[in-house]
């Protein structure tokens, strides 16, 4: 090979790395990875704002809380927080139509907060805290929904509706620097419209039809008109949407004095709070999940109370006995699709707050029926159901049967730290188990999830088996 040859083929081979690093790394300098899909991306952290990435890859991770944006974000365009959180969790998880790639950014989902009315402040912030607050702007738009005159085609059964996205670009960060603190102090008003300036109409034009000829007597179709629009004038409000974290609590006194048991009391919760305070460790001196719940649903011994039977309000004077202790019982009166449960680490001693680290063990599959409210025994169910019979029993423990889906962990003294997330993985990958903490995002084992230092729990109820039929 003479000298021109060589230089011929050091060149091409130059023209190849070239090539091929242009490919790799893009035109920028940066590495440029093909996103596949259902590939979890990260979260861009805004200044302090981990609380709110932690909370949005928990939620990504419950296909139940997904599907029921999804169903309401279609269905009402004016959702902005609703429409809002599924087009982000849709980007994190990798199932975008158009945007795919990481980091995300959640400036959208502020954005909706301050929509709403809530303000932010700049400095860290507690996750369980937000989470409330996302669950109740939530709730405020779903009420706003059912309070909402519908229009003719609604009363028709037309539909026809779009919904836009609330978050227009929300892979790419903001082009200024975010301040998530309102200077003016007021909150800010709640738009009218949840659009964004200079959104087109989404009302799709058709040509009307040619006018038909008038004749006399009256139209079928103007009757049964008439008569639509006089039960959908009259028909109650719709009740509004229950999001998939809404349970019950059952609680009842009795008078240790006559036994008498009060009504039971139902309250509604998002989220229930378990203390470390009144919880056995048990035999191997470790703390565990079902001894939480256990001294959570603990008959608890309450003073002052006024029985009504012992003492009736026309009786006078009043016994001793009239404010005799009462025992108070306390379940779970219906148990939500998502269940989350925060393990409660900062106490008060000494008079400052004080963080617990010590390990809680929890299961990846959780059973609730021995926490539930206790119902009139039913007969037991024959070996082979029919379809469509109930299962009592049966049926009632596979309702309370839960799989873990994503852990919140936090890092740190009682007044500052880190927050991060242990979640599953999307779809054929939900047995995959990633650590995010905020643009990091890396695969784990289930077992160093089991080991963490658990704050937040997301359960989500397990699918129930087909039923067993018989043939006849």
């Amino acid at each position: 090979m003479d000298g021109g040859d060589r230089i011929l083929v050091a060149a091409g081979l130059t023209a190849a790395v070239v090539v091929g690093a242009f490919v790799l790394w893009g035109p920028g300098g940066a590495p440029r990875v093909r996103k596949r899909r259902g590939q979890i991306a990260g979260l861009q952290n805004l200044g302090r704002t981990c609380f709110l990435n932690t909370l949005l890859q928990a939620f990504a991770a419950c296909p139940t809380f997904i599907e029921w944006l999804k169903k309401y974000a279609k269905a009402n365009g004016h959702n902005s927080m609703i429409t809002t959180l599924y087009t982000v969790i849709e980007v994190v998880n990798g199932t975008h139509e158009s945007a795919r790639g990481t980091p995300v950014c959640p400036l959208g989902v502020l954005q909706s907060l301050r929509a709403a009315g809530w303000v932010v402040p700049a400095d860290q912030q507690d996750a369980h805290e937000l989470l409330h607050v996302l669950l109740s702007c939530i709730e405020e738009e779903t009420t706003a929904m059912s309070k909402k005159p519908g229009c003719l085609s609604d009363a028709l059964g037309l539909g026809g509706g779009r919904a836009w996205s609330a978050l227009a670009s929300p892979a790419s960060p903001p082009s200024a620097p975010l301040s998530l603190r309102d200077d003016g102090g007021a909150r800010p008003a709640r738009p009218a419209s949840a659009a964004p300036p200079g959104e087109p109409e989404l009302i799709d034009p058709e040509d009307a039809p040619s006018p038909l000829k008038l004749s006399k007597g009256v139209s079928r179709s103007f009757c049964h008109l008439s008569s639509v629009g006089r039960r959908w004038a009259a028909a109650p409000a719709r009740p509004a949407p229950v999001p998939p974290t809404r349970g019950t609590l059952a609680s009842r006194t009795h008078c240790t004095v006559c036994s008498t048991k009060s009504p039971i009391r139902y309250d509604k919760f998002d989220s229930i709070s378990l203390s470390m305070a009144n919880a056995s460790t048990g035999l191997t001196g470790t703390y565990s999940l079902a001894g939480l719940l256990r001294a959570f649903t603990a008959p608890e011994l309450v003073q002052g109370l006024r029985c009504a039977k012992c003492c009736p309000a026309e009786r006078s004077p009043a016994p001793q006995h009239a404010s005799a202790a009462h025992i108070r019982t306390v379940s779970f009166g219906k148990l939500p699709a998502v269940l989350v449960l925060q393990v409660a680490r900062v106490e008060w001693r000494a008079g400052a707050p004080s963080k617990r680290v010590e390990h809680v063990a929890f299961p990846e599959t959780l059973c609730m029926a021995p926490y539930a409210a206790q119902r009139t025994a039913q007969p037991e169910p024959p070996p082979l159901a029919v379809r469509g019979a109930p299962l009592s029993a049966l049926a009632a423990a596979e309702r309370a049967a839960y799989r873990l889906c994503a852990v919140v962990v936090h890092v740190g003294g009682p007044r500052s730290g880190h927050f991060a997330t242990y979640r599953r993985g999307n779809a054929f990958e939900s047995k995959r188990w990633w650590y995010t903490s905020d643009t990091l995002v890396h695969e784990v084992s289930l077992q160093e999830v089991l080991r963490c230092a658990a704050y937040l729990l997301f359960y989500e109820r397990a699918p129930a088996p087909p039923p067993l039929t018989t043939h006849f």
